[in-house]
């Protein structure tokens, strides 16, 4: 199930708003900035078919 950019945004956003350690928060910053640069790319890596 792949998951779209408004979706995906929400997950990057529930992570960084939470308690979480700074690896977590990382890697949703660079998520983030990932799907800010190339949204395409990450929808194709969710849902490489």
């Amino acid at each position: 199930m792949a998951l779209d950019q408004s979706a995906l945004l929400e997950v990057l956003d529930a992570f960084k708003a939470a308690d979480v350690g700074d690896r977590v928060r990382q890697a949703a910053d660079n998520g983030l900035a990932g799907l800010e640069r190339n949204p395409e790319a990450l929808l194709r890596l969710a849902d490489p078919a």
